[in-house]
């Protein structure tokens, strides 16, 4: 209520913030961690054997992870922090208050990460004999330092559905060391290494051209996804185990698939990832295009799943039991409903509603309470007025808003007048009387 809202329309506000989150989060698993272990593995590997060809393919590695982290990898963390800002400012003010120093520690990891970087791809053939030693412990804290990075966002996303005592103690540790924080990390940890050998894989077969390296290569991506795929399944179980109750139940709910498709997907596709690992541990040099190939599509998608998942089950909150998912404070409810939420809207035009002025008002009070998720018309149909109150009458509308998170616990309860609902009934349904009309 104290900030301006932006409606970014057909896209969908929602939808905005989960893309950017979701492709930075691939190229922050699968390159900036995933990549960066099996690059530094391989190094140490061809530093064991003496193998000049394969230290040149990890050297190769090197570059294009040094190009997609500072350029894609960044530019997508800038975007996550520029569509959280404009979108939800309440929401991503409140973590910057509870996690300053967390944040300022993470920044101060990543410029170590990214000088490790440049250092480790630049000093290459600086580095050589009995300096290649320091080039590997170079890349060594160079895993460490990406790692830790994620280590630290994962305990404020985690601390985001699962605070434990902060809202009673406000208390930074209480948020930050979460009981979800430890294994989310571990999960993550373990899917990023999976995303990592499932990504580079299905490179092998153009850019290792000797079979004797080839073979190298691959075992030692084989032993990373034998070891990380049980692991990424365990500590995903603990990591469930760990949510709140409300939360665990809408697990399968907020993958959008039916309870069978859920456990039959990723089980099928985990288990064939196995299946992968033990093939590549047997050093094969020839195995099915469509299996790897399979397991880069699968892994991506899971952690797009993940992602997906782990945003939705939060709701109807935003920051669990504090604030919820549209910025309102779940200790702000009962005041707006009695002074009015748009009588606390600094920068809004309205201030009370008027038989003149109810349209202009329901659309105020739509940009403030329901944009976070929803829009009018969109791509995502689930989300869209256009379809969720086809066919309401107005009155439906206004009789359903101040009993909708009754009736549907994912949403938020409306906080504001009873003129204030049907304001936003009668903009509602006039704009997708209008939509439909259209059609």
């Amino acid at each position: 209520m104290e900030f301006p809202t932006i409606d970014f329309g057909w896209v969908g506000n929602g939808n905005l913030i989960g893309m950017m989150a979701v492709l930075h989060v691939m190229i922050n698993h699968a390159v900036a961690i995933g990549g960066s272990v099996l690059m530094v593995s391989m190094e140490y590997a061809a530093f064991k054997r003496g193998n000049e060809r394969l230290e040149a393919y990890a050297r190769w590695l090197s570059k294009w992870i040094l190009i997609i982290t500072t350029t894609a990898g960044a530019m997508t963390g800038v975007g996550i922090w520029f569509t959280t800002t404009v979108i939800l400012p309440n929401a991503i003010g409140s973590l910057l208050r509870i996690f300053h120093w967390a944040w300022f520690t993470e920044w101060l990891v990543f410029v170590s990460e990214v000088v490790l970087l440049l250092t480790y791809f630049y000093t290459w053939d600086r580095w050589k004999g009995e300096k290649k030693k320091l080039h590997l412990r170079t890349g060594l804290a160079l895993c460490i330092m990406s790692w830790f990075t994620m280590v630290i966002i994962t305990g404020i996303l985690a601390a985001q559905i699962n605070p434990g005592d902060w809202v009673e103690t406000l208390s930074f540790w209480s948020a930050f060391l979460n009981t979800t924080w430890v294994p989310s990390t571990l999960f993550r940890t373990f899917a990023a290494i999976t995303l990592g050998v499932a990504v580079l894989t299905p490179l092998n077969r153009w850019f290792v051209k000797d079979s004797l390296d080839r073979h190298i290569v691959l075992k030692l991506y084989g032993k990373w996804l034998v070891v990380s795929v049980p692991l990424m399944l365990a500590s995903g179980w603990w990591y469930l185990k760990t949510l709140p109750d409300q939360a665990q139940t809408l697990v399968v709910w907020a993958s959008g698939m039916s309870d069978f498709t859920f456990a039959f997907i990723n089980v099928l596709g985990l288990l064939l990832m196995f299946v992968l690992g033990v093939m590549l541990m047997d050093g094969r040099t020839k195995y099915p295009v469509v299996l790897t190939v399979f397991t880069a599509a699968f892994s991506l998608l899971l952690i797009t799943e993940f992602e997906i998942v782990r945003e939705n089950i939060r709701k109807p909150y935003v920051i669990y039991n504090y604030m919820y998912a549209n910025g309102v404070l779940k200790t702000d409810v009962e005041r707006f409903r009695k002074d009015g939420a748009l009588a606390q809207a600094k920068l809004s035009p309205i201030r009370e509603v008027t038989e003149a002025n109810k349209l202009q008002a329901g659309e105020e009070l739509f940009r403030m309470q329901c944009i976070a998720c929803h829009s009018i018309d969109g791509p995502r149909r689930s989300r869209v007025m256009t379809e969720r109150a086809k066919g309401w009458s107005e009155e439906a509308l206004a009789s359903f808003i101040p009993q909708m998170h009754n009736i549907r616990p994912v949403m938020p309860p409306f906080a504001g007048t009873e003129e204030e609902v049907k304001a936003l009934a009668a903009y509602i349904h006039k704009m997708v009387s209008e939509r439909n009309g259209a059609e």
